[in-house]
């Protein structure tokens, strides 16, 4: 099974020079994200449709999984039918104190939010219905409110809560047939 160059992650120098390939092992290495810190990079790593967020530091040592999606394949759909494309990239993120990567992965048989410390340890922030996918997990700019969204009324709607997951509320009220995929906060303006 040959790697693909497309699928691999490298640490570089900002004019690109000094490039380093961070060689898990993997066949598909896929979106990293820097820490808001700078100190370590976010990735999934594995085969495609079973990879899990993976970091590694600036200086690409410390290379480690911090945990397992349990069988999401990593993806939710536009729509309800089949398409070319399919679906939209379920990628982790960083909280803004560079303290928690924030996932989803399943747990029994929902799609979970879930967040994971450098140290290993691992949060559940929902507790879903089977079925529930939730999906795209971004953390405001503060670090204290998440948005995301979630299949918990039968659409693909977009939610807020706290960091903790706390304090669920709807911010799209979509009808069936229709999805709210993925939301972004606006940056702090200082």
């Amino acid at each position: 099974h040959q790697l693909s160059p497309n699928y691999r992650v490298y640490l570089a120098d900002a004019d690109g020079k000094n490039a380093q390939l961070i060689e898990t092992g993997q066949p598909f290495n896929f979106a990293p994200i820097w820490s808001p810190d700078g100190q370590w990079v976010e990735f999934v790593s594995g085969e495609h449709a079973d990879c899990h967020p993976h970091v590694v530091k600036r200086d690409g040592t410390g290379l480690r999984k911090l945990a397992e999606r349990g069988g999401y394949e990593g993806w939710m759909l536009f729509l309800d039918v089949p398409d070319y494309h399919g679906g939209s990239s379920d990628t982790p993120s960083w909280s803004r104190d560079s303290r928690w990567v924030y996932y989803t992965a399943k747990m029994g048989e929902a799609i979970e939010l879930m967040r994971v410390a450098l140290d290993g340890k691992i949060e559940q922030l929902s507790k879903s219905a089977p079925g529930v996918k939730h999906y795209h997990a971004a953390v405001s700019p503060n670090g204290q409110q998440m948005l995301f969204g979630s299949t918990r009324d039968g659409v693909r709607q977009l939610y807020v809560a706290e960091a903790d997951g706390s304090q669920v509320r709807a911010i799209t009220a979509l009808g069936k047939g229709y999805a709210a995929m993925q939301a972004h906060w606006q940056p702090a303006v200082r």
